[in-house]
């Protein structure tokens, strides 16, 4: 059979080959060397994970292999002082494919808790039927910092439950910015 094709070039892999390389233009055409996201199949409980970029892979301390087929809503990084509400907000919007954006303290593999701007979005196909979760993770760690407890008297410390306030946030209320000292 000269000149045919060898194998089967499955639909669903040549769209995802296509997704993954206009990320991988998008990342280097705007200069973005801090692009973290996976992929999750939409069409299969748990939406598991069909990719995870070398960013994601970074930031989260997990080898590719170890996240494949994992939950793309990213549970296996929720830890005791992750937020039930947001968790809860995260299964919903891929359980309803829509779009949304969560700030979300999750853990990394060795258990160090980051804090992530998450964004999930659905890809569609060509027949508008959602076939990916595209899920973005930014590490703003950086920018939260503990609210100070009424009882500790002006004392920096880790209030229970890790509730966190962005600077920004800090700016919009006047209060003055106080760093985290350990």
């Amino acid at each position: 059979m000269a000149g045919g094709r060898r194998g089967l070039v499955a639909p669903q892999n040549t769209f995802l080959e296509n997704i993954v390389r206009r990320s991988n233009v998008w990342t280097l055409s705007h200069k973005q060397t801090d692009t973290n996201f996976v992929l999750g199949n939409a069409q299969i409980v748990d939406w598991p994970i069909v990719y995870s970029n070398d960013g994601f892979c970074k930031l989260s301390g997990y080898h590719r292999a170890e996240v494949m087929q994992k939950s793309s809503t990213c549970s296996f990084m929720y830890g005791e002082l992750t937020d039930k509400d947001t968790t809860e907000k995260v299964r919903l919007t891929f359980e309803n494919y829509e779009m949304n954006s969560f700030e979300i303290l999750m853990y990394k593999k060795n258990r160090t808790p980051v804090w992530f701007f998450v964004k999930i979005a659905p890809i569609r196909n060509e027949q508008e039927k959602v076939v990916l979760f595209l899920c973005t993770f930014s590490d703003i760690t950086a920018f939260k910092q503990p609210i100070e407890d009424d009882s500790s008297k002006g004392e920096k410390r880790v209030v229970p439950g890790w509730q966190y306030r962005t600077k920004a946030n800090n700016r919009r209320q006047g209060q003055a910015h106080k760093y985290f000292q350990e």
